[in-house]
């Protein structure tokens, strides 16, 4: 799994970037502990990489997948690994306002771009500060039709093979 989790030393070795992903796109790697004990109902390896200001946290499960965790009980899978995580979180950081949409993805772009217009209000930097991010990680610069369109099938086909249970065997709801 280590080749996986290349992106989390990156970010730790690059405090600009570690700085931006927790401050601003809602994606801290220092915060790690999930609101309760989780595991995967077909016992693979969880491992968490990052949190966000909800109490949710981000996993990389034992063969890449990232599966999203809110803390009041929903999972998926968001991308297809860590790399694909940021590119989502950087390039449509009101990605889980969009979810519920899915697998619509002309639904999860008009909830897109109602929410992404309130956050630009808030902070009209966002997309100089997410070019920032995309370019001190050295990754490639992917349209939001496309991480859309990724979100959507991760959320559709990825995630029924990735169910959450908390510590008493409860199944969480898909996101």
């Amino acid at each position: 799994m280590g080749y996986r989790l290349a992106m989390v030393d990156r970010i730790r070795e690059n405090s600009r970037a570690a700085a931006l992903l927790a401050d601003v796109f809602d994606f801290d790697i220092a915060r790690l502990d999930p609101v309760e004990p989780v595991r995967l109902a077909s016992g693979g390896e969880l491992r968490a990489v990052a949190g966000d200001a909800s109490g949710g946290t981000f996993f990389v499960c034992d063969d890449g997948p990232v599966l999203y965790a809110g803390s009041e009980g929903t999972a998926g899978i968001v991308a297809a690994d860590l790399d694909a995580t940021i590119r989502l979180v950087v390039g449509v950081p009101t990605w889980q306002d969009v979810v519920a949409d899915a697998p619509d993805t002309d639904a999860m772009r008009a909830s897109f771009e109602a929410s992404y217009a309130e956050l630009r209000a808030d902070e009209p930097r966002i997309d100089q500060l997410g070019a920032e991010v995309i370019s001190e990680l050295d990754l490639d610069q992917v349209s939001v039709e496309e991480l859309l369109a990724s979100l959507s099938r991760c959320l559709t086909e990825l995630s029924p093979g990735y169910v959450l249970l908390n510590e008493n065997g409860d199944e969480y709801d898909p996101l």
